[in-house]
């Protein structure tokens, strides 16, 4: 039977925007072999059904887990219909949604990649909580392939180490063949949490240390005292939802869950979060929360990387949690995988849908990380270190002995030893010098663009609408464009209510008062226009000034960093402004448009230490005169790279006329940020900018300036928003490494291929699988320098090469 791990990653919300999807397959603990982009649309009828089933559960509660102050029985038969009738309705609305087409090529292709006899986990990764509650195993292909299963991640996860922990590492040593089970039986009133303690002791191989109605001091302290494999609560628990679950919330995000310990006390994951993150340095596999909404409880954990959790989604019945308990437990110690176990024993629950509706709709698996889930057994026999030891030691003793029979070093191996080592030093000394004297910047900053134009572009958000004011524009309109032109598309765009309304021309004089312009100004909310910081070293750049009577805060400057090849890589997002200057404003045009954007989603800009800043999910750090390609550079202002994206997958785009005159419709501006500028060529020459897409085209193509500034906003919303398209640079002494490392591994060719011909060959697939490393780190943010490492390479294995072949002679 083969284990194959499917991913599904769902970017997006279900309420507005609907979601990108990727898929990925492939067999377990390996790359996928498969990976696709899909989509599914937003669907409100959905979001409904999920909400309006939710309600008709709870409205169900009886003897549940959930907190006892909130019990309140009902127990009539006609809210068991409804509840009944709600849950065949979201079946149908969910299997609907995914047989929609933007969807079905991926479906489609994944069952033609899986068998019916494999043992599969598909899991769902997604940060929209709406989809976390989702019955998943309604998808009918979960039904259709016997032996797979389903279970919730995070959007955005890694692998987690293995344990190793000097407590941990004891311990093992010690026992062996034993799985440790710290329980935890809570506050029990009106359920019987003494069945759950019965089926714990049924379990064979463990030793289980119990905490009834505890204190916190006492649970904290069970976290701190030694390592356990199974963490398990029985008892009350509850969860909270930050925004209210609505069609008008786009997607929701989890409060802290709370579990009550005793009959006055409750705590949230986060008042012990210390003894959490020990434990499972400690090498916590599992935790079980046979309690009620678990999921508030789950995000917590899974944020301090507790690998597997089994939880209930919704209110549980006393009973529904008792017996799937027992199911479970037996099915995972006689040997089912843990996803397999969990399945087998939530089917189960139906044979109990008679009195309790949807109870197999409950039990729900959530992960911190990719990783297989551990078996009982290896639970009972964790550690690989302690087992793979003697197996490895005949290959040791074997390695020894070759080595004290080998025959001693030849003079000639001496000396391909000695030029191999003399071609990388010098390599490594000779590029590092030269890089070092900024005469590698011009290749490097050529690498970076070539590296920047064959990348993979990601599916990304239209969140920015361009309204460009086009030739056929300004000879409608005249240039430059009268202020009742442009007050008169502002006012059109606000009646669709976009987030911010970002002004791409200078407006520094506005007469008369009464001008509409002027006026639009004043009390357009979300309005940002433009001016320009004037060089105190140049007096033909003294700048232009703001429009008259506005505030700092709808303010921002123009100023672009352009490279000494006319390229633009980087992003200026603030700086501060001379004094008197007619500019007073710290912010860049698109710097203000990104935080007007994001303001209403709470994310907001924060100063961290050494001068970084955090936006949202990332953190940037500011470019310095010799980071990443840079020599000696002015890094004036808070500048960073700019990552760009094919403007046709963020913007929409129209003319200024089809605007006026209505010619195409506005819809969704609640969710956009507008752009407004003119991309005729009659606008100033330098205005337009090199980008290093349109570098690498003959003729050279520039962008026009709101262009460029709608790459910079999308460029910080993405960041913010789905924690990607940041790029950052290695650390100078890391990038001296990087090199030597590659002059290395040129010596060796040389020294390991005598033969001219094979040491060629050898040559160019390195120099081959250095542009893919590159290509392949870059891809996820990380700049490595490609040029100095080539050189580095080619030069250390021609020097040693040339050498071995001179004192051959």
């Amino acid at each position: 039977m083969a284990s194959k791990l499917v991913t599904l990653k769902f970017s997006g919300d279900l309420a507005r925007q609907g979601f990108q999807v990727t898929l990925e397959v492939g067999q377990e603990n390996e790359r996928p072999t498969l990976e696709m982009m899909g989509a599914l649309p937003p669907n409100l009828p959905l979001l409904n059904g999920l909400q309006q089933w939710r309600q008709r559960y709870h409205g169900l509660k009886g003897t549940t887990r959930i907190q006892p102050k909130e019990i309140v029985y009902f127990g009539l038969i006609h809210q068991v219909g409804e509840c009944r009738k709600a849950a065949q309705t979201l079946r149908i609305q969910l299997q609907r949604w995914l047989m929609t087409s933007s969807f079905q090529a991926l479906d489609q292709q994944l069952r033609e990649e899986l068998n019916r006899e494999d043992s599969i986990r598909i899991l769902i990764r997604t940060d929209d909580l709406h989809l976390q509650q989702m019955p998943w195993h309604l998808w009918d292909l979960v039904d259709r392939y016997p032996y797979a299963e389903v279970g919730i991640s995070a959007l955005f996860s890694q692998r987690m180490p293995p344990p190793t922990h000097a407590l941990r590492r004891a311990q093992l040593l010690e026992t062996s063949n034993t799985v440790r089970v710290l329980a935890i039986l809570g506050h029990s009133e009106g359920i019987d949490i003494e069945v759950d303690q019965q089926l714990l002791e049924t379990l064979p191989d463990t030793e289980i240390t119990y905490l009834i109605e505890p204190l916190r001091e006492q649970v904290n302290d069970k976290l701190w005292s030694q390592p356990w494999d199974i963490l398990f609560f029985a008892g009350h628990s509850t969860s909270q939802v930050s925004t209210a679950q609505s069609v008008d919330a786009p997607s929701a995000h989890l409060q802290k869950g709370r579990f009550y310990i005793n009959p006055t006390d409750s705590l949230s994951i986060e008042a012990l979060k210390y003894g959490f993150r020990q434990v499972i340095a400690n090498g916590l596999q599992l935790a079980i929360f046979n309690s009620c909404e678990g999921l508030g409880l789950s995000h917590e954990l899974k944020s301090l990387g507790l690998p597997h959790m089994i939880l209930m989604r919704e209110p549980v019945p006393d009973r529904v949690a008792q017996t799937f308990l027992r199911y479970f437990l037996t099915a995972y110690a006689s040997g089912l995988s843990l996803y397999l176990a969990e399945r087998q024993a939530r089917e189960k629950l139906q044979g109990l849908e008679d009195t309790f509706p949807c109870a197999s709709w409950l039990p729900v698996m959530v992960h911190a990380s990719p990783e297989l889930p551990p078996t009982w057994k290896q639970l009972k026999q964790p550690d690989e270190e302690t087992q793979s030891l003697p197996s490895s030691l005949p290959s040791m003793v074997a390695r020894v002995e070759a080595a004290a029979i080998a025959p001693p070093l030849t003079p000639h191996t001496s000396l391909r030893r000695i030029w191999a080592a003399r071609g990388g030093l010098m390599a490594t000394f000779l590029v590092s010098a030269v890089r070092w004297l900024g005469g590698m910047q011009p290749l490097e900053l050529q690498g970076f663009d070539w590296v920047m134009r064959q990348r993979m572009r990601a599916p990304t958000a239209q969140r920015i609408l361009m309204v460009e004011a086009t030739e056929t524009d300004i000879n409608t309109y005249g240039y430059p464009l009268p202020d009742e032109i442009l007050a008169k598309a502002i006012a059109k765009l606000e009646l669709h209510h976009p987030r911010v309304i970002g002004l791409d021309i200078f407006r520094d004089q506005l007469r008369p008062d009464n001008n509409p312009l002027k006026q639009a100004f004043q009390h357009t909310k979300g309005l940002v226009a433009l001016c320009s910081i004037g060089e105190t070293d140049n007096p033909n750049k003294p700048g232009i000034a703001a429009p008259p009577d506005i505030s700092e805060d709808q303010l921002g400057f123009s100023n672009t960093v352009v490279d000494p090849d006319g390229v633009v890589r980087r992003q200026l997002m603030f700086m501060q402004p001379a004094l008197n200057t007619a500019c007073a404003t710290p912010f860049s045009l698109s710097t203000l448009v990104a935080f007007t954007y994001l303001e209403p989603d709470g994310i907001v800009p924060q100063n961290l230490e050494q001068q970084k800043l955090q936006l949202g999910k990332t953190i940037f750090t500011p470019i310095e005169e010799n980071t990443g390609p840079y020599h000696n550079i002015d890094s004036w202002g808070f500048q960073i790279f700019l990552n760009y994206e094919p403007v046709e997958n963020f913007a929409q785009r129209m003319t200024l006329s089809e605007l006026l005159s209505d010619e195409v419709p506005l819809t969704n501006l609640d969710n956009k940020a507008v752009l407004i500028g003119v991309t005729a060529p009659v606008s100033n020459p330098t205005d337009y900018f090199l980008t290093p897409d349109g570098a690498g085209q003959w003729p050279q193509e520039k962008i026009s300036g709101v262009r460029l500034h709608a790459y910079m906003v999308n460029h910080l919303l993405v960041t913010a928003l789905e924690g990607r398209g940041s790029i950052r640079s290695l650390p100078g002494w890391a990038t001296y490494v990087w090199i030597a490392s590659w002059a290395l591994i040129g010596s060796l060719l040389a020294w390991r291929q005598p033969r001219v011909g094979l040491w060629g060959l050898s040559l160019v697939v390195s120099i081959v699988g250095l542009y893919a490393l590159c290509w392949g780190v870059f891809v996820v943010g990380v700049w490595v320098p490609l040029v100095p490492a080539v050189l580095s390479l080619v030069l250390s294995s021609l020097t040693a090469q040339s050498g071995l072949l001179l004192s051959r002679r």
